[in-house]
Protein backbone atom coordinates (compact mmCIF):
# COMPACT_ATOMS: atom_id res chain seq x y z
CA UNK A 1 0.00 0.00 0.00
CA UNK A 2 1.55 3.52 -1.34
CA UNK A 3 2.40 5.25 1.84
CA UNK A 4 0.26 8.31 1.53
CA UNK A 5 -2.93 5.93 1.53
CA UNK A 6 -1.31 4.53 5.19
CA UNK A 7 -0.82 7.99 6.37
CA UNK A 8 -4.83 8.74 5.16
CA UNK A 9 -6.18 5.40 6.14
CA UNK A 10 -4.71 6.04 9.90
CA UNK A 11 -6.15 9.64 10.00
CA UNK A 12 -9.18 8.79 8.89
CA UNK A 13 -10.11 6.34 10.66
CA UNK A 14 -10.05 8.15 13.94
CA UNK A 15 -12.87 10.66 12.25
CA UNK A 16 -14.90 7.60 11.92
CA UNK A 17 -14.70 6.69 15.49
CA UNK A 18 -16.13 10.21 16.24
CA UNK A 19 -18.25 10.55 13.31
CA UNK A 20 -21.16 8.49 13.84
CA UNK A 21 -21.83 9.91 16.99
CA UNK A 22 -21.63 13.33 16.84
CA UNK A 23 -25.15 14.33 16.15
CA UNK A 24 -25.46 12.32 19.89
CA UNK A 25 -23.04 14.24 21.68
CA UNK A 26 -24.28 17.32 20.26
CA UNK A 27 -27.44 16.51 21.45
CA UNK A 28 -26.42 15.25 24.96
CA UNK A 29 -24.97 18.98 25.35
CA UNK A 30 -28.22 20.47 24.09
CA UNK A 31 -28.16 21.21 20.56
CA UNK A 32 -31.12 21.69 17.63
CA UNK A 33 -31.51 19.80 14.64
CA UNK A 34 -30.55 22.95 12.88
CA UNK A 35 -27.13 23.50 15.47
CA UNK A 36 -26.06 19.42 15.19
CA UNK A 37 -26.17 20.49 11.53
CA UNK A 38 -23.63 22.97 11.58
CA UNK A 39 -21.48 21.37 14.49
CA UNK A 40 -21.15 18.34 11.35
CA UNK A 41 -20.44 21.06 8.75
CA UNK A 42 -17.74 23.39 11.31
CA UNK A 43 -14.94 21.75 10.01
CA UNK A 44 -16.04 21.56 6.85
CA UNK A 45 -16.05 25.40 6.82
CA UNK A 46 -12.41 25.63 8.08
CA UNK A 47 -11.19 22.92 4.89
CA UNK A 48 -13.20 25.51 2.53
CA UNK A 49 -10.75 28.74 3.58
CA UNK A 50 -7.88 25.99 4.03
CA UNK A 51 -7.57 24.01 1.30
CA UNK A 52 -6.98 26.30 -1.80
CA UNK A 53 -4.31 28.04 0.18
CA UNK A 54 -2.80 24.33 1.24
CA UNK A 55 -2.44 23.26 -2.48
CA UNK A 56 -1.57 26.43 -3.65
CA UNK A 57 1.90 26.32 -0.68
CA UNK A 58 2.75 22.41 -1.64
CA UNK A 59 3.03 23.43 -5.45
CA UNK A 60 5.70 25.99 -4.30
CA UNK A 61 7.38 24.32 -1.31
CA UNK A 62 6.35 20.71 -1.53
CA UNK A 63 3.57 18.22 -0.43
CA UNK A 64 5.25 16.82 2.49
CA UNK A 65 5.57 19.40 4.86
CA UNK A 66 2.12 20.89 4.41
CA UNK A 67 0.55 17.59 4.74
CA UNK A 68 2.59 17.44 8.30
CA UNK A 69 2.27 20.23 9.46
CA UNK A 70 -1.74 20.23 8.82
CA UNK A 71 -2.27 17.06 10.60
CA UNK A 72 0.31 17.73 13.12
CA UNK A 73 -3.33 20.02 14.32
CA UNK A 74 -5.58 16.60 14.34
CA UNK A 75 -4.66 15.06 18.37
CA UNK A 76 -5.03 18.76 19.59
CA UNK A 77 -8.34 18.82 18.22
CA UNK A 78 -9.80 15.05 19.32
CA UNK A 79 -8.70 16.31 22.57
CA UNK A 80 -10.92 19.25 22.77
CA UNK A 81 -13.74 17.19 21.58
CA UNK A 82 -13.22 14.48 24.45
CA UNK A 83 -13.21 17.16 27.52
CA UNK A 84 -16.40 19.04 25.44
CA UNK A 85 -19.07 20.25 28.27
CA UNK A 86 -20.55 22.79 25.63
CA UNK A 87 -21.57 22.97 22.42
CA UNK A 88 -18.57 25.92 21.91
CA UNK A 89 -16.50 24.19 23.25
CA UNK A 90 -17.58 21.16 20.62
CA UNK A 91 -17.79 23.93 17.60
CA UNK A 92 -13.47 25.31 18.18
CA UNK A 93 -12.90 21.15 18.36
CA UNK A 94 -14.48 20.18 15.18
CA UNK A 95 -13.12 24.09 13.72
CA UNK A 96 -9.26 22.78 14.66
CA UNK A 97 -10.13 19.11 12.98
CA UNK A 98 -10.53 21.13 10.05
CA UNK A 99 -7.18 22.38 9.56
CA UNK A 100 -6.24 18.76 9.41
CA UNK A 101 -8.35 17.86 6.56
CA UNK A 102 -7.44 20.37 4.54
CA UNK A 103 -4.38 17.97 4.04
CA UNK A 104 -6.24 15.49 1.98
CA UNK A 105 -5.87 17.43 -0.93
CA UNK A 106 -2.15 17.98 -0.72
CA UNK A 107 -2.60 13.96 -0.50
CA UNK A 108 -4.19 13.40 -3.81
CA UNK A 109 -1.81 15.80 -5.41
CA UNK A 110 1.10 13.63 -3.96
CA UNK A 111 -0.85 10.71 -5.14
CA UNK A 112 -1.41 12.45 -8.74
CA UNK A 113 2.50 13.35 -8.96
CA UNK A 114 3.35 10.00 -8.77
CA UNK A 115 0.64 7.90 -11.27
CA UNK A 116 0.64 8.10 -14.71
CA UNK A 117 -2.78 8.90 -17.00
CA UNK A 118 -3.67 5.49 -17.85
CA UNK A 119 -3.54 4.80 -13.70
CA UNK A 120 -4.88 8.03 -12.59
CA UNK A 121 -8.12 6.80 -11.19
CA UNK A 122 -6.67 4.08 -9.80
CA UNK A 123 -4.51 6.50 -7.31
CA UNK A 124 -7.74 8.89 -6.95
CA UNK A 125 -9.59 5.32 -5.75
CA UNK A 126 -6.75 4.35 -3.49
CA UNK A 127 -7.07 7.91 -1.51
CA UNK A 128 -10.95 7.70 -1.54
CA UNK A 129 -11.00 4.11 -0.50
CA UNK A 130 -8.81 5.56 2.92
CA UNK A 131 -12.66 7.01 3.70
CA UNK A 132 -14.44 3.87 2.87
CA UNK A 133 -12.09 1.45 5.21
CA UNK A 134 -11.72 4.22 7.82
CA UNK A 135 -15.82 4.30 7.90
CA UNK A 136 -15.84 0.46 8.63
CA UNK A 137 -12.90 0.19 10.78
CA UNK A 138 -13.73 3.35 12.95
CA UNK A 139 -17.43 2.95 13.44
CA UNK A 140 -16.55 -0.91 14.50
CA UNK A 141 -14.43 0.32 17.06
CA UNK A 142 -16.67 2.56 17.89
CA UNK A 143 -19.66 0.64 18.16
CA UNK A 144 -17.69 -2.75 19.60
CA UNK A 145 -15.05 -1.18 22.13
CA UNK A 146 -15.07 2.72 22.57
CA UNK A 147 -18.67 4.15 22.65
CA UNK A 148 -19.55 1.49 25.59
CA UNK A 149 -22.38 -1.00 26.02
CA UNK A 150 -24.50 1.63 25.91
CA UNK A 151 -23.14 4.08 22.78
CA UNK A 152 -22.70 7.02 24.43
CA UNK A 153 -19.12 7.05 26.23
CA UNK A 154 -17.84 10.33 23.59
CA UNK A 155 -15.05 10.97 25.64
CA UNK A 156 -13.29 7.59 25.15
CA UNK A 157 -14.56 7.89 21.52
CA UNK A 158 -13.04 11.25 20.99
CA UNK A 159 -9.95 9.80 22.75
CA UNK A 160 -8.77 6.73 20.71
CA UNK A 161 -9.48 9.00 17.69
CA UNK A 162 -6.63 11.17 19.52
CA UNK A 163 -4.47 8.27 19.20
CA UNK A 164 -4.86 7.68 15.76
CA UNK A 165 -4.23 11.06 14.87
CA UNK A 166 -0.81 10.78 16.52
CA UNK A 167 0.03 7.80 14.90
CA UNK A 168 -1.25 9.29 11.64
CA UNK A 169 1.23 12.53 12.50
CA UNK A 170 4.57 9.94 13.06
CA UNK A 171 3.60 7.99 10.21
CA UNK A 172 3.72 11.31 7.72
CA UNK A 173 7.22 12.38 9.15
CA UNK A 174 8.28 8.73 8.60
CA UNK A 175 7.06 7.68 5.30
CA UNK A 176 6.23 10.44 3.36
CA UNK A 177 8.69 11.44 0.12
CA UNK A 178 8.10 14.05 -2.41
CA UNK A 179 7.84 12.46 -5.86
CA UNK A 180 8.38 15.64 -8.02
CA UNK A 181 10.24 18.64 -7.17
CA UNK A 182 8.47 21.69 -5.93
CA UNK A 183 7.49 24.37 -9.01
CA UNK A 184 9.65 27.34 -8.68
CA UNK A 185 7.32 30.39 -8.09
CA UNK A 186 7.55 31.91 -11.34
CA UNK A 187 6.75 28.55 -13.25
CA UNK A 188 3.92 28.19 -11.15
CA UNK A 189 2.50 31.55 -12.11
CA UNK A 190 2.99 30.98 -15.70
CA UNK A 191 1.37 27.41 -15.72
CA UNK A 192 -1.89 29.08 -13.88
CA UNK A 193 -1.78 31.93 -16.05
CA UNK A 194 -0.58 35.87 -16.37
CA UNK A 195 -2.24 37.04 -13.06
CA UNK A 196 -1.84 34.09 -11.01
CA UNK A 197 0.91 35.23 -8.30
CA UNK A 198 3.31 33.89 -5.89
CA UNK A 199 -0.09 32.02 -3.88
CA UNK A 200 -2.50 33.93 -5.58
CA UNK A 201 -5.62 31.67 -7.19
CA UNK A 202 -5.62 30.63 -10.84
CA UNK A 203 -9.33 31.36 -11.28
CA UNK A 204 -9.44 31.99 -15.09
CA UNK A 205 -7.89 28.30 -15.51
CA UNK A 206 -11.37 26.59 -14.05
CA UNK A 207 -13.22 28.66 -16.90
CA UNK A 208 -12.08 25.57 -19.22
CA UNK A 209 -15.22 23.37 -19.44
CA UNK A 210 -12.90 20.39 -18.88
CA UNK A 211 -12.08 21.54 -15.61
CA UNK A 212 -15.06 23.41 -14.43
CA UNK A 213 -17.45 21.03 -15.46
CA UNK A 214 -15.94 17.83 -12.89
CA UNK A 215 -15.87 20.30 -10.39
CA UNK A 216 -19.33 21.71 -10.48
CA UNK A 217 -20.86 18.16 -10.84
CA UNK A 218 -18.93 16.53 -8.19
CA UNK A 219 -20.11 19.50 -5.82
CA UNK A 220 -23.68 18.80 -6.76
CA UNK A 221 -23.62 14.91 -6.21
CA UNK A 222 -21.39 15.80 -2.46
CA UNK A 223 -24.19 18.40 -1.53
CA UNK A 224 -26.63 15.37 -2.31
CA UNK A 225 -24.48 12.85 -0.21
CA UNK A 226 -24.45 15.23 2.26
CA UNK A 227 -27.98 15.85 2.99
CA UNK A 228 -28.49 12.73 3.46
CA UNK A 229 -25.42 11.78 5.84
CA UNK A 230 -25.87 14.63 7.97
CA UNK A 231 -29.84 13.84 8.85
CA UNK A 232 -29.13 10.32 9.01
CA UNK A 233 -28.46 10.09 12.52
CA UNK A 234 -31.86 12.39 13.38
CA UNK A 235 -34.30 10.59 10.02
CA UNK A 236 -33.06 7.22 11.69
CA UNK A 237 -34.18 8.33 15.41
CA UNK A 238 -37.83 9.42 13.91
CA UNK A 239 -38.81 6.82 11.54
CA UNK A 240 -36.57 3.46 12.72
CA UNK A 241 -36.24 4.16 16.39
CA UNK A 242 -32.08 3.60 15.53
CA UNK A 243 -29.86 4.09 18.47
CA UNK A 244 -26.18 5.93 17.66
CA UNK A 245 -24.41 2.46 17.40
CA UNK A 246 -27.48 1.49 14.43
CA UNK A 247 -26.37 4.72 12.80
CA UNK A 248 -22.58 3.26 12.98
CA UNK A 249 -23.69 0.22 10.99
CA UNK A 250 -25.73 2.10 8.64
CA UNK A 251 -22.16 4.12 8.05
CA UNK A 252 -20.31 0.20 8.17
CA UNK A 253 -22.25 -0.64 5.19
CA UNK A 254 -22.18 2.33 3.35
CA UNK A 255 -18.25 1.66 3.77
CA UNK A 256 -18.15 -1.68 2.35
CA UNK A 257 -19.89 -0.92 -0.72
CA UNK A 258 -17.89 2.10 -1.32
CA UNK A 259 -14.60 0.03 -1.42
CA UNK A 260 -15.97 -3.25 -2.81
CA UNK A 261 -16.23 -0.43 -5.65
CA UNK A 262 -12.86 1.37 -5.26
CA UNK A 263 -11.16 -1.76 -5.59
CA UNK A 264 -12.94 -4.61 -7.74
CA UNK A 265 -15.32 -2.11 -9.59
CA UNK A 266 -13.22 0.71 -10.34
CA UNK A 267 -10.19 -1.43 -11.69
CA UNK A 268 -12.58 -3.16 -13.94
CA UNK A 269 -14.87 -0.90 -15.31
CA UNK A 270 -12.52 2.04 -15.74
CA UNK A 271 -10.64 0.07 -17.88
CA UNK A 272 -13.42 -1.15 -19.99
CA UNK A 273 -15.99 1.71 -20.53
CA UNK A 274 -14.06 4.50 -19.50
CA UNK A 275 -13.78 7.38 -16.16
CA UNK A 276 -16.72 9.11 -17.85
CA UNK A 277 -19.46 5.76 -18.34
CA UNK A 278 -18.65 4.95 -14.91
CA UNK A 279 -19.12 8.23 -13.63
CA UNK A 280 -22.48 8.14 -15.07
CA UNK A 281 -24.10 4.73 -13.57
CA UNK A 282 -22.53 5.89 -10.26
CA UNK A 283 -24.92 8.91 -10.65
CA UNK A 284 -27.87 7.24 -11.40
CA UNK A 285 -27.03 4.28 -8.30
CA UNK A 286 -27.31 7.04 -6.39
CA UNK A 287 -30.40 8.53 -7.33
CA UNK A 288 -31.26 5.18 -6.85
CA UNK A 289 -30.03 4.70 -3.34
CA UNK A 290 -31.92 8.34 -2.27
CA UNK A 291 -35.34 7.17 -3.86
CA UNK A 292 -35.18 3.85 -1.52
CA UNK A 293 -35.39 6.43 1.45
CA UNK A 294 -38.83 7.44 0.45
CA UNK A 295 -40.18 4.43 -0.98
CA UNK A 296 -39.40 1.73 1.31
CA UNK A 297 -38.05 3.16 4.71
CA UNK A 298 -37.04 -0.43 6.86
CA UNK A 299 -33.94 -1.37 8.16
CA UNK A 300 -33.05 -3.77 4.96
CA UNK A 301 -33.86 -0.80 2.50
CA UNK A 302 -31.98 1.77 4.68
CA UNK A 303 -28.88 -0.81 4.38
CA UNK A 304 -29.31 -1.24 0.45
CA UNK A 305 -29.54 2.04 -0.04
CA UNK A 306 -26.39 3.28 2.36
CA UNK A 307 -24.88 0.81 0.25
CA UNK A 308 -26.12 2.53 -3.28
CA UNK A 309 -25.35 5.84 -2.04
CA UNK A 310 -21.51 4.72 -0.62
CA UNK A 311 -20.65 3.07 -3.42
CA UNK A 312 -22.18 6.01 -5.79
CA UNK A 313 -20.12 9.49 -3.81
CA UNK A 314 -17.32 6.83 -3.82
CA UNK A 315 -16.71 5.99 -7.58
CA UNK A 316 -18.55 9.25 -8.99
CA UNK A 317 -15.79 10.96 -6.93
CA UNK A 318 -12.71 9.19 -7.72
CA UNK A 319 -13.68 8.94 -11.71
CA UNK A 320 -14.35 12.52 -11.46
CA UNK A 321 -11.09 13.53 -9.69
CA UNK A 322 -9.59 11.45 -11.93
CA UNK A 323 -10.41 13.21 -15.08
CA UNK A 324 -9.90 16.41 -13.03
CA UNK A 325 -6.50 16.06 -12.29
CA UNK A 326 -6.05 15.26 -16.05
CA UNK A 327 -7.04 17.97 -17.27
CA UNK A 328 -5.14 20.01 -15.37
CA UNK A 329 -1.61 21.25 -15.77
CA UNK A 330 1.24 19.20 -13.67
CA UNK A 331 2.82 22.29 -12.26
CA UNK A 332 -0.44 23.37 -10.31
CA UNK A 333 -1.92 20.08 -9.77
CA UNK A 334 -2.43 21.29 -5.97
CA UNK A 335 -4.02 23.79 -6.99
CA UNK A 336 -6.40 22.22 -8.84
CA UNK A 337 -7.62 19.66 -5.96
CA UNK A 338 -7.09 22.45 -3.51
CA UNK A 339 -9.87 24.46 -5.20
CA UNK A 340 -11.87 21.61 -6.01
CA UNK A 341 -11.86 20.08 -2.63
CA UNK A 342 -13.03 23.77 -1.06
CA UNK A 343 -15.98 23.35 -3.42
CA UNK A 344 -16.97 19.89 -2.23
CA UNK A 345 -16.78 21.73 1.26
CA UNK A 346 -18.87 24.54 0.04
CA UNK A 347 -21.17 21.69 -0.90
CA UNK A 348 -20.62 19.51 2.49
CA UNK A 349 -21.68 22.80 4.12
CA UNK A 350 -24.63 23.57 2.56
CA UNK A 351 -26.21 20.35 2.41
CA UNK A 352 -26.32 19.34 5.84
CA UNK A 353 -27.87 22.68 6.28
CA UNK A 354 -30.63 21.91 4.03
CA UNK A 355 -31.10 18.62 4.83
CA UNK A 356 -31.30 19.61 8.49
CA UNK A 357 -33.85 22.44 7.41
CA UNK A 358 -35.80 20.01 4.58
CA UNK A 359 -36.07 17.17 7.90
CA UNK A 360 -37.50 19.86 10.24
CA UNK A 361 -39.10 22.20 8.54
CA UNK A 362 -40.58 20.37 5.18
CA UNK A 363 -40.85 16.59 6.14
CA UNK A 364 -38.62 13.60 6.72
CA UNK A 365 -38.62 12.50 3.20
CA UNK A 366 -37.33 15.99 1.74
CA UNK A 367 -33.54 15.59 2.01
CA UNK A 368 -33.41 12.46 0.04
CA UNK A 369 -36.57 13.73 -2.99
CA UNK A 370 -33.93 16.64 -3.28
CA UNK A 371 -31.02 14.92 -3.40
CA UNK A 372 -32.45 12.24 -5.62
CA UNK A 373 -33.17 15.81 -8.08
CA UNK A 374 -29.58 16.87 -7.61
CA UNK A 375 -28.47 13.50 -8.64
CA UNK A 376 -30.38 13.50 -11.65
CA UNK A 377 -29.25 16.82 -12.54
CA UNK A 378 -25.21 15.75 -12.32
CA UNK A 379 -25.96 12.59 -14.34
CA UNK A 380 -27.76 15.00 -17.06
CA UNK A 381 -24.39 17.35 -16.75
CA UNK A 382 -22.29 14.52 -17.28
CA UNK A 383 -23.60 12.97 -20.60
CA UNK A 384 -23.71 16.67 -21.97
CA UNK A 385 -20.11 17.30 -20.90
CA UNK A 386 -18.22 14.39 -21.99
CA UNK A 387 -20.55 12.45 -24.57
CA UNK A 388 -18.43 14.48 -27.13
CA UNK A 389 -15.26 13.30 -26.19
CA UNK A 390 -16.29 9.97 -25.53
CA UNK A 391 -17.36 9.85 -29.25
CA UNK A 392 -14.48 11.75 -30.10
CA UNK A 393 -12.31 8.73 -28.69
CA UNK A 394 -14.15 6.24 -29.99
CA UNK A 395 -13.93 7.59 -33.69
CA UNK A 396 -10.55 7.42 -33.36
CA UNK A 397 -10.00 3.44 -32.16
CA UNK A 398 -12.37 2.51 -34.92
CA UNK A 399 -10.00 4.39 -37.23
CA UNK A 400 -7.14 1.84 -39.25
Amino acid sequence: MPAPIVVTLVYLIGLGIVYPALPFQALALGASPVQVSMILVTDTAMILLLAPFFGRLSDRFGRRGVICLALATAPFAYLMMAYADSLLMLFAARALAGVSNAAVPVIQALMADSTSLKRRVNGMANVNSAFAVAFIVGPLLSRGWLLGPEGDDYQAGALGAAGFAVLAVVLAVVLLREVRPPVPGEAAATAAGPRAGYLRMPVSLFLAPLLLGPVVIMAVLAFAYASMEATLGLWSERVLAWRASDVALGFMCAGGAALFSLWVLIPLLCRRIGEEAVAAASSAAMVAGMLLFVFWPGDAAVAVAMMLLGAGIATGLSCLQALLSKAAPASVQGTVMGVNHAVLSMARIVGPIWGGFALGSLGTHWPHLSGAALCLVALAALILLYRPRVRARQGQASLP
